[in-house]
């Protein structure tokens, strides 16, 4: 019975943890949309602020122009890879890891045409990365994180490194207490006959993962 209740709530924080991705995912994607859209607009948006200053409205085009800068800002994307979920959600990390006063360096050669669904793109590389970027604060560390994606021989590789506490505990290639991050990895990887192992070497961790693709 105590088993059976402890999957259950298994199950539902991993159901939590799902709805938190998709929210991620569509977070990412709007960014990207709007990061596409602001592209294509930008010949309106510098008719309209130079329309503002031929009619000598100086504090208009100026909050135009911030108010424009800061749209640039949120919808900032960095063409990583070809797939879009990927590139997304690299960006949306890589975003967040510099507001942490983090450096994350990103080095993603994914073709657009991957047959690897886009949510297990979200619950690996959003739990991969935030994993990494908790490490870092926890262990009060400015060091680099770094993340490798490749396609090899009908392969995804994916491997990623971050400072981590000298502390953190590793068993049978795992990170104990596993948790739902790590049980969502676990999940989206054994659809593709995948594994995952992680070492750890003085205070780094580095994670490994490869998938058939």
């Amino acid at each position: 019975m105590i088993q059976h209740l402890n999957e259950e709530v298994k199950v539902e924080l991993i159901r939590q943890n799902v709805q938190y991705l998709q929210g991620q995912l569509a977070l990412t994607r709007d960014n990207e949309s709007r990061a596409k859209a602001m592209r294509h607009d930008f010949r309106h948006h510098m008719q309209n602020i130079n329309l503002l200053i031929k009619q000598e409205k100086p504090q208009e085009a100026i909050h135009y122009i911030e108010n424009f800068i800061q749209d640039l800002d949120t919808a900032n994307q960095t063409d990583f890879c070809q797939q879009v979920t990927v590139n997304a959600l690299l960006n949306n990390f890589y975003n967040r890891a510099q507001k942490e006063n983090l450096i994350l360096s990103v080095v993603a050669d994914i073709p657009g045409n991957i047959a690897i669904e886009d949510m297990d793109f979200v619950a690996i590389l959003s739990n991969l990365l935030e994993n990494a970027i908790n490490g870092c604060l926890a262990c009060n560390s400015h060091d680099k994180i770094t993340v490798h994606l490749r396609v090899k021989k009908g392969k995804l590789i994916i491997v990623c490194s971050n400072p981590c506490r000298s502390d953190l505990v590793i068993e049978n290639d795992l990170i104990m207490p596993k948790g739902t991050g790590i049980e969502s990895i676990l999940m989206a990887i054994d659809k593709y006959d995948g594994n995952i192992c992680y070492q750890r070497e003085d205070n780094s961790v580095t994670a490994c993962i490869i998938l058939n693709c």
